[in-house]
């Protein structure tokens, strides 16, 4: 049962997958709902929590004040089309100052002493103008009588623009309702009758000095709204919006956009909390299993836990705050309103950026939890780092902590005599000042012999390491002559002298063993199998009648030529392994040697019937010994001739790479090569694995042997049932010459 419950399966990498994958779309729900959020309140500010119903909500009263603006402008300042054209309502100040705001005149002596006449076509001239700005007076008054007309008309027609606009905007609102008299109860303008609005759920009464004597059934004052032309004239002005809201205008938009985010709220606020309660809940189970297999297990730590935390949280801050920065910036961006096609690549923007913020927070909460698991969390820290590397100072595992303490010593001991040195005049003291003078200079004297020495202590130890390196390892370290801060460090180097002479001694008595027992041994057999050769060959010659017997002697025959055979091959890869061969090298053609030795065992490729299939572009120069090469080749070829697949082809590739020449074999096994390819290379290895072939198992080894001695490599290469054999030897230096200049 115990084991049982350490297996569960929300440690699975399939459950710790989907715990992500909805711990991102609870994250990208809230960031939706954030989103949503953001751009009711950015219409309807808090009102949309706290107000009842639409004409609650400050954004309504906005709306109202301005339709109540173009009905206070239409109908009581405008009034009608032929006022505005017979220039009642033209504010000459304005129109003046626009006029010289339009053609660029400045105040100054000339307007102050003149002014332009009530009919707009010139100037009256009222103080004295200088004769310096005569000229200038005159092109002033050019100007008013020659443009100041047409500006006028200009004027005018703004203001009859402007008066059709507001009665226009005024018929598009069907729930805005509004009666206009004057102080003589005169109706003055609007869409409806007092009566019509006495009858409305919502009136509004607005006058300069009104009082509360409206008798409507449910007046509703709107005492923000403030309007100076309003207040300087003498009208009245009823108001009131229909409830219910009809469809067709603004007020019944603004009243079903705020319905629609009335309603919204609720499954909002909902839809927010659910996601908020998935995001915890997944954010616990993926740091109760983050980091483990199984449960109880072993804690595997990534690399971000390598980071010391302090400077992990100071990454994972710095890049909240830039995320805020950024963040910020672009929801100002989105809330200005700019077009939409920017809105959302600035939305989408600020989605990745909530995203990649997320990821980081996530990584970082689950690290700190790996590390709490491991309780690793506060060893991580660059504070304990810093504590165990000052203790390490006086442990040994750096150097010795007494040399920190002579070090402050000396430092100290300086300043101290320096002190004294100094201070001693100033107190009438000159001898101890002189003592203290030769004091230091012996003092530093001491300290600087036992630095030398020390220094001395090391190029000893870095020489006996060259030596070392070099493969000197009886170089001499004298123990005695090091400084104690190095001594540790010599004993170190002493013995690793010792231990690496040691096993070079092991090794070479243990190769020279095994070149004099297979020498000795080969000699041995050789000298009976030389005898046994001889005499089954004068036994071939007598003519025996048993054909039984003749069978033996063939026997013998075969087998003995196989033995002698062995024995060559083992004596020739004593002598290659151990770098006894001698290796003349010179210019050999890799091409011609191999036709050669392809030539010599034609007969036995075709009583295996191979065919050869050779290629080779370009002639290939190596550096190598001939003998040893036709060996290497004879090796390759014999391989193939008894692996490979009756009636096959042998694939040759001879060409030049990096500076080697390189051969190429490649042959289909005729027995499947199910065993690892390292070991073809080892003695007495063949791939026939029941040994009904020939050979000794010694020929790759050999070949091996010989390509490394002449500064060249021998490789296998398995594909399946495909062998490749590839020998590469040193280019002739003409031809790696020839072979760089092609590459350049």
């Amino acid at each position: 049962m115990a084991i049982k419950s350490k297996k569960s399966k929300a440690f699975q990498m399939k459950w710790k997958v989907i715990g992500t994958l909805l711990f991102f779309v609870c994250a990208i729900s809230i960031f939706f709902c954030g989103v949503v959020a953001t751009n009711i309140f950015k219409d309807w500010s808090r009102d949309v929590i706290n107000a009842d119903t639409v004409y609650d909500t400050q954004e309504f009263h906005e709306f109202f004040g301005e339709t109540l603006d173009q009905a206070v402008q239409a109908d009581i300042y405008y009034r009608s089309e032929e006022r505005i054209a017979a220039g009642e309502v033209v504010d000459r100040d304005k129109l003046i100052s626009g006029f010289k705001r339009y053609y660029g005149i400045v105040d100054g002596v000339i307007t102050g002493n003149t002014e332009i006449n009530d009919t707009y076509d010139g100037l009256n001239i009222y103080g004295s103008i200088p004769d310096s700005l005569q000229e200038n007076l005159a092109e002033y008054e050019g100007l008013v009588e020659s443009r100041l007309p047409s500006y006028y008309q200009m004027y005018l027609q703004r203001q009859l623009d402007e008066y059709k606009n507001c009665v226009r905007y005024l018929e598009g609102m069907k729930n805005f309702l509004y009666y206009v008299e004057d102080e003589n109860g005169n109706i003055m303008g609007g869409n409806a009758s007092k009566s019509e609005i006495g009858e409305a759920e919502r009136t509004l009464v607005l006058s300069a000095g009104f009082s509360s004597d409206y008798l409507g059934k449910n007046p509703y004052y709107f005492d923000a709204y403030d309007n100076p032309i309003l207040e300087q004239s003498n009208y009245k002005f009823f108001g009131a919006i229909r409830d219910p809201l009809l469809p067709g205008d603004a007020f019944y938009d603004m009243w079903q956009d705020f319905s629609y985010a009335k309603q919204s709220l609720p499954i909002l606020f909902g839809v927010f909390a659910v996601s908020l309660l998935g995001l915890l809940v997944c954010l616990v189970h993926l740091m109760r299993v983050t980091g483990q297999k199984e449960r109880y297990g072993k804690v595997q730590l990534t690399m971000a836990d390598r980071i010391y935390n302090e400077v992990h949280f100071l990454l994972v801050f710095l890049f909240f705050v830039a995320a805020f920065l950024a963040a910020s910036a672009l929801m100002e961006t989105v809330m200005q309103g700019t077009v939409a096609f920017w809105s959302y690549v600035f939305a989408t923007m600020l989605g990745a950026l909530y995203l990649a913020a997320v990821g980081v927070g996530l990584s970082y909460l689950l690290s700190v939890s790996r590390q709490i698991k491991d309780k690793s969390f506060f060893r991580n820290t660059w504070i304990s780092a810093s504590i165990r590397r000052m203790s390490e100072l006086f442990t040994g595992k750096t150097f010795r902590g007494w040399m920190v303490i002579v070090m402050l010593c000396y430092g100290l001991g300086n300043c101290a005599i320096m002190g004294v040195a100094v201070m001693a005049p100033y107190y009438g003291y000159v001898e101890f000042a002189m003592l203290a003078g030769i004091f230091l200079v012996l003092f530093n004297v001491l300290c600087m012999y036992w630095f030398i020495r020390a220094l001395r202590s090391l190029k000893e130890i870095m020489v006996s390491a060259k030596e070392s390196s070099k493969g000197n390892f009886s170089y001499p370290l004298d123990l005695n002559k090091i400084s104690p801060s190095f001594l540790n460090f010599a004993e170190d180097v002493a013995n690793i002298q010792e231990g690496f002479k040691n096993a070079v001694d092991d090794a070479v008595k243990g190769e020279r063993m095994k070149a004099e027992l297979i020498t000795n041994v080969s000699h041995d057999l050789k000298t009976p199998l030389t005898s046994i050769i001889s005499y089954v060959d004068l036994l071939e010659k007598e003519d025996l009648e048993n054909e039984r017997a003749e069978g033996y002697v063939d026997i013998l025959h075969e087998k003995s030529y196989r033995l002698k055979q062995l024995i060559e091959d083992l004596i020739e890869a004593s002598k290659a392994s151990s770098g006894n061969l001698t290796v003349t090298k010179m210019r050999v053609d890799y091409k011609q040697l191999l036709l050669q030795a392809m030539g010599e065992m034609e007969d036995k490729m075709e009583a295996a019937g191979l065919t050869v299939k050779l290629s080779s572009s370009e002639p290939v120069f190596i550096d190598a010994d001939g003998g040893h090469m036709w060996r290497i080749l004879e090796n390759i070829l014999s391989n193939a001739i008894k692996y490979s697949m009756p009636h096959s082809r042998v694939y040759v590739d001879i060409f030049k790479l990096d500076g080697y020449g390189v051969l190429v074999m490649k042959n289909i096994s005729a027995a499947p090569i199910d065993f690892d390819e390292t070991r073809l290379t080892e003695r007495f290895v063949r791939g026939d694995e029941a040994r009904t072939t020939e050979g000794s198992g010694l020929g790759l080894s050999i070949t091996q042997s010989l390509a490394e001695i002449q500064d060249g490599t021998f490789g296998i290469q398995v594909d399946g049932d495909l062998f490749k054999a590839i020998v590469s030897i040193p280019l002739w230096p003409e031809e790696e010459e020839m072979e760089e200049k092609e590459g350049e």
